[in-house]
């Protein structure tokens, strides 16, 4: 027998009649397909290279003529593995919950919606999203019940889940995101959550002012956070300060405008929160507002160029309009 990294010769003599019969009987079983009847009778080596589960088919039989004369019959068996892959597995939503991975409620949709859809193989509806809501330990009878449909919304139309008459199905682009999500090292930055007293005492009154490297910040905007995961130097889009640097604002009122524009448009990030234009005034190192939550809803009742509904932002069709009228440097 000999042996190379890729097949296994196996010699044997006979006699002319009986090598000739034996070729035959390895050629006619071959085209039958009944190879592995016939490896299976040929005892394996001590030492296979480890493989003590594969399989052998012989490729191919004939009658050789040694140096004696003698006839013999050399079978050229080649291994093949079996297939030992094992199935993906993903961590459970608690786990995905306790690390605190997907950084808004529409990635956490998508990824109730790849669990709810067996990962990606079945139709779910709106009961198993609530029902992986609870799994991990995050549903909340008044809010969940209430706000669902809006994430849900906001799933289907950055193209990640697909409406059907009785259900939704998870679309190729939102198993790659869900993929991606549960595949992150680090958490998201937790929201703050705030009573809604709190939150109007906080509005309505002047805080005391604090100083973080060098700006005035007001304990309200000291629960906001600069978004480490957000890339402000993109490969093949404009980055923040050249964006910036194109425009000349005079007030909060337009840099918030111009913020909200180049995360929605440039960067396409789906859920703006107060976190990220925090992140554009801190990276810029422009002085930030004592109350910028405040700031920013100031900007979208008093010029209309960006909502802020349920703390997410957008830019209005009448901010677009802004944008484009507005003189850029040359």
């Amino acid at each position: 027998m000999h042996e190379t990294a890729t097949d296994r010769t196996i010699e044997a003599t006979f006699s002319d009649d009986v090598a000739k019969d034996l070729a035959g009987t390895l050629r006619d079983a071959a085209a039958a397909g009944r190879m592995r009847a016939i490896a299976s009778s040929f005892p394996p080596p001590n030492d296979f290279n480890g493989a003590s589960e594969e399989t052998a088919e012989f490729a191919e039989a004939e009658i050789l003529n040694n140096e004696n004369g003698v006839p013999k019959t050399e079978a050229i068996n080649k291994s093949v593995p079996t297939d030992t892959a094992k199935p993906v597995e993903y961590p459970s939503l608690i786990a995905i919950a306790m690390n605190n991975l997907p950084s808004s409620e529409t990635e956490w949709i998508v990824v109730y919606a790849f669990y709810a859809s067996n990962y990606g193989k079945e139709i779910f509806s709106r009961e198993n999203i609530l029902n992986q809501y609870k799994e991990s330990k995050r549903y909340d009878k008044q809010t969940t019940n209430r706000d669902l449909s809006t994430y849900i919304k906001r799933a289907v139309n950055a193209g990640f889940i697909n409406p059907l008459q009785s259900g939704y199905s998870i679309l190729p682009a939102g198993t790659e995101k869900a993929k991606e999500i549960i595949s992150r090292t680090s958490s998201s930055s937790p929201k703050a959550k705030v009573s809604s007293k709190a939150k109007k005492a906080n509005e309505d009154n002047t805080t005391e002012n604090g100083v973080v490297n060098g700006k005035k910040i007001s304990k309200l905007s000291k629960t906001l956070k600069r978004l480490t995961n957000i890339n402000f130097e993109p490969i093949g889009k404009e980055s923040l300060k050249d964006f910036f640097t194109k425009y000349t604002p005079a007030n909060d009122n337009e840099r918030n405008l111009l913020f909200v524009h180049y995360l929605q448009n440039v960067l396409e990030i789906n859920e703006i929160t107060f976190d990220h234009i925090y992140s554009c005034y801190d990276i810029l190192g422009l002085r930030i507002s004592e109350n910028l939550p405040q700031t920013i809803r100031n900007t979208a009742s008093k010029t209309g160029w960006i909502e802020t509904k349920n703390s997410i932002l957008s830019v209005t069709i009448k901010g677009s309009n802004q944008i484009k009228a507005w003189n850029k440097k040359d």
